[in-house]
């Protein structure tokens, strides 16, 4: 539908409105153990789709592996690695542009409720976007597709009026294949690239990069 506005833009977060400050597997790793950060995602898995709270799967975690080794790190050291990211600001701006525009913007976001509260909390979200789809109150992730088709049901938006920016293709393309207009972000191209991937979805946009004030 080329040229025709969404009506609501849905937004990841980790590489699109937000940057880890650092690569924190290649940290854990060096710090407890090679294959200790895949340890650490897989156990986080139930706590995005809400299952578990994330304290509660990394408290199982580490008492596990602290049976066969005594562990460098705790559990706040690990949930404080959750909290290692800025909001890109210029990003941000390009949101507050798109809800001037009249189109409601929405977070869809993997997130467990660590993250969650300290992103509401910390980084202010709530006064961000209109609302927000947080996978672990969804009780399903990305790229699942019941990730997106609670979305649609709760929107009751048809999904060609809906858009949704991600920077993982899988989500994307699970977006697509329910009608919703998703466009992939690299985040490389920071903000610039983030507009040019947002103008077939919101066309009024303007053409070039709002630089802030020095």
């Amino acid at each position: 539908m080329p040229d025709v506005a969404v009506e609501v833009m849905l937004w990841d977060c980790d590489g699109v409105l937000q940057h880890g400050l650092f690569d924190w597997r290649e940290r854990l790793d060096r710090t407890v153990g090679p294959g200790f950060a895949r340890k650490v995602f897989e156990a986080e898995l139930p706590a995005l789709r809400g299952e578990r709270s994330l304290r509660a799967v990394l408290r199982d975690l580490l008492e596990q592996e602290n049976r066969s080794r005594r562990l460098p790190v705790t559990i706040e050291d690990l949930l404080g690695i959750w909290e290692q990211f800025d909001l890109d600001l210029q990003a941000i701006g390009l949101v507050e542009e798109v809800r001037r525009l009249g189109v409601r913007c929405l977070l869809a976001t993997n997130q467990q409720d660590h993250r969650v509260r300290f992103m509401r909390e910390v980084h202010g979200y709530d006064d961000i976007v209109d609302g927000a789809y947080w996978s672990s109150e969804v009780g399903a992730m990305k790229p699942d597709p019941a990730f997106f088709e609670h979305i649609l049901d709760d929107l009751a938006v048809p999904a060609d009026r809906v858009g949704f920016v991600d920077d993982v293709r899988a989500n994307v393309e699970s977006a697509q294949s329910l009608g919703i207009r998703g466009v992939h972000h690299v985040p490389a191209s920071g903000a610039a690239g983030l507009r040019r991937a947002l103008h077939p979805l919101v066309p009024a946009l303007a053409g070039t990069l709002h630089q802030p004030d020095p």
